[in-house]
């Protein structure tokens, strides 16, 4: 039984268009990583958001120095979120979601908790 050209060319085209697809898929669930930072201590200060200090680090790509410039995550270190609850730094702007000095501080803008449900 011999294979047309007409079919290695079809199922070839159907064999990129899979790769392409798990490949966009890949890039989609590393997206939703959300940029988290850790720190000792966190504080709610007035003139930014939410302050983290104290051996910070940095998890899931977010920026160890400099502007942040998505929203990202605060969590207090040894300290489990209640559960369904989500501390978030969205910005004051879209330019400006907060800095980072790690390990030392992180400071968020627009911080604020919400219930998941």
């Amino acid at each position: 039984m011999r294979i047309s050209p007409t079919r290695i060319a079809a199922l070839a085209v159907v064999f990129v268009a899979a790769a392409a697809g798990l490949t966009f898929l890949a890039s989609v669930a590393s997206a939703d990583e959300t940029w988290t930072y850790v720190c000792d201590e966190i504080e709610e200060p007035e003139d930014v958001g939410a302050e983290g200090t104290g051996n910070c680090q940095a998890e899931h790509g977010a920026p160890a120095t400099g502007p942040i410039k998505q929203k990202f995550k605060l969590h207090q270190r040894g300290v489990q979120p209640k559960p369904g609850m989500v501390a978030v730094c969205e910005g004051e702007s879209q330019n400006g979601f907060g800095e980072a000095a790690l390990p030392a501080k992180v400071d968020g803008f627009g911080c604020y908790v919400y219930e998941m449900r």
